[in-house]
Formats: structure tokens, C-alpha cells, sequence
């Protein structure tokens, strides 16, 4: 059993990193523990650089080779010791981001950092995380923003008047079908809406869900200075991809495929028509969502696609 790890899952954009950075804060103000953040992100990086894969492969556990990476010598030596006496809070946010040595990093913290006694904090979008692989570990969901809470947020952003004028705007918002709540509970949706309302004001809001993603979409663009031509056919193109393969977390292989599809085309038709004909290494354990898979039976069989769904009930058909 290791109660001091923690698993905390919740949606994109639904505030796991926004809680690690209150975490730093509360650690530091009431405890004696050192917060140490890790990007898993980052980590994969460093991990499939081949000229410092000797620094993991050496140490005693791959966060003290990514501190050694990271941070001057001083930094890194101090750090080393909080690890080395348990006095380290190890804060590893985005599992779901670490590519393809996903699993390689999940076994990582659980065989090697939790066994060694680390006190862990880690998020992850509950898309893929098994139960069985964090087994011992407290599992934490963060919840939707309730409505009284997205009214509190409203009111401290804009203030009590707009907030009420714009509350029966809200109530007009589509419910989300994985949540059951307006997808105004959602963190960022409802900073987009409260953004879209500020750029507006004297101007009505947008009548359908789509302008109002176009408008907010149109307002971030703008900010970041990159609201040329080719990022948006390049963006549209990426949108297309992922609603092809039914997939609501946009990754690296549909960027991939819509870059190459709107430069490239006959080279990604090559690439599809090579992975269509490659055969698959064999792969012991249940098929779960996101995996490759290659129909081997029935009226679809030979045909190969992204797992999108799961029942989780072998009696049915299980899989989409």
C-alpha cells in the first residue's frame, strides 16, 4: 500500500495543473516538505534524447537524472538531497502526455519512485490510466464547477452586475454528454465565455455555440500574435482529422496526418497504405482506448482503426 501517492484524473482544461500550482503554494506555507514539479511532458523529451538516456539509465531514479538535466548545479544538489531524505513533495503533472513511453514512465512511478517511498502528487486525464496499474495508490477525481461556483468565478472576474447579465446566457449553454452539466463547468469554457463577453460589451453574445467558438477562437489567435492564413487552414485541417477518428484529445498524430495532408497528400496516402500492410507485433492484455487495433474476426475483419469506445462488457460487442 502506498497512501502517500496520489492519482488525480480529471478532463482537459478542468484544472490539474492549476492545482499543482496551489499545491507548491500550500506545501510551502504549511509544511516542511520541498514541492519538486515534473512535466511529464518535458520528461518524455529528455527520456528519448538518446545522448542523455546514460544519465536515467545511472541513477538511482529518473527524477533525480531530470533535475540534474534541469537545473544548474547548486539547484540540482539541493534538490538531491530533499529526494534522497523523503523530504520531497514530487509533483508529476500530465501522465497522459508522456508519448510513446507512456508506459514506460507509468511503470517508472509505480515500480521504482513509489516503492523507494516518494511522497507523490499525480494528474493525468482519466482517458487510459488503468485501475490495476495504481493499485495502492488514493485515486482522486476533481470535480466539474458547480453553477453557485461558476457564478462565484463570474462575479470575481467581472463583477457583480455583468456577472448577473450574463448568467441567463449561460443557462442557455449545451449540456456535456460525458459530464451531464453545461460545459460551462468546464474551467476554460467559462474563462472563454467571460473573454468572448469582455471583447463584446455593449454587443450581444453570440446567438449559436459554434459563433461563439469561432469569436473566442478568433480572440486567442489574435493575442498570440499567429492568426495567419495557414495556421487557420492548418488548425481546420487538424479539426478534421480528429473528428475523423472520433477523437475528442487532439494528439500529435492528428497534427502529423493534417500537416501532411494539406502539403503532402500522396506521401500520407504511402504512409497509410505501408501501415495498412505492416503486420502488428502481438500484444498481451485488453485493448484499450486509443490503441491500434486490427479487427480479426466477423464482417469487418482485416480492417484496422483507432479504439474510441469501450463498454467494458466482454458479453457485448465491447469495442468502436
Amino acid at each position: 500500500n502506498t497512501p502517500s501517492c496520489v492519482l488525480l484524473t480529471a478532463p482537459p482544461a478542468a484544472g490539474k495543473t492549476t492545482m499543482v500550482s496551489q499545491a507548491v503554494v500550500v506545501t510551502l506555507d504549511e509544511s516542511e516538505l520541498v514541492p519538486i514539479i515534473v512535466k511529464v511532458q518535458k520528461l518524455q523529451v529528455r527520456l528519448r534524447d538518446q545522448e542523455k538516456r546514460e544519465i536515467f539509465s545511472s541513477a538511482w531514479n529518473w527524477i533525480d537524472a531530470f533535475l540534474c538535466l534541469e537545473h544548474e548545479p547548486a539547484v540540482y544538489r539541493m534538490l538531491r538531497q530533499a529526494l534522497m531524505a523523503r523530504r520531497a513533495l514530487l509533483l508529476i503533472d500530465g501522465l497522459d502526455e508522456g508519448g510513446q513511453i507512456r508506459d514506460e514512465i507509468e511503470r517508472h512511478v509505480t515500480e521504482v519512485l513509489a516503492p523507494q517511498g516518494h511522497i507523490m502528487l499525480l494528474t493525468s486525464r482519466p482517458a487510459g490510466i488503468s485501475a490495476s496499474g495504481f493499485e495502492g495508490f488514493r485515486r482522486l477525481q476533481l470535480s466539474p464547477l458547480t453553477e453557485e461556483q461558476q457564478q462565484h468565478v463570474l462575479r470575481q472576474r467581472l463583477g457583480e452586475e455583468d456577472a448577473a447579465k450574463l448568467q441567463p446566457y449561460l443557462e442557455r449553454m449545451p449540456i456535456d454528454t460525458e459530464t451531464k452539466q453545461r460545459v460551462t463547468s468546464n474551467p476554460l469554457m467559462l474563462s472563454m465565455i467571460a473573454s468572448v463577453y469582455e471583447l463584446r460589451k455593449g454587443i450581444d453574445m453570440p446567438r449559436t455555440v459554434a459563433e461563439l467558438y469561432s469569436t473566442a477562437s478568433d480572440a486567442m489567435l489574435a493575442r498570440g500574435g499567429a492568426a495567419s492564413p495557414a495556421l487557420r487552414r492548418l488548425l481546420q485541417a487538424v479539426f478534421f482529422e480528429a473528428h475523423v477518428a472520433q477523437r475528442r484529445l487532439i494528439e500529435d498524430r492528428q497534427l502529423d496526418e493534417a500537416a501532411l495532408g494539406l502539403d503532402a497528400p500522396d506521401e500520407l496516402a504511402a504512409i497509410r497504405e505501408r501501415a495498412m500492410a505492416s503486420p502488428f507485433e502481438p500484444f498481451e492484455g485488453r485493448a484499450e482506448m486509443g490503441h491500434y487495433a486490427e479487427v480479426v474476426g466477423g464482417e469487418h475483419k482485416g480492417k484496422r482503426g483507432v479504439v474510441t469506445t469501450d463498454t467494458a462488457d466482454d458479453r457485448l460487442r465491447p469495442y468502436k
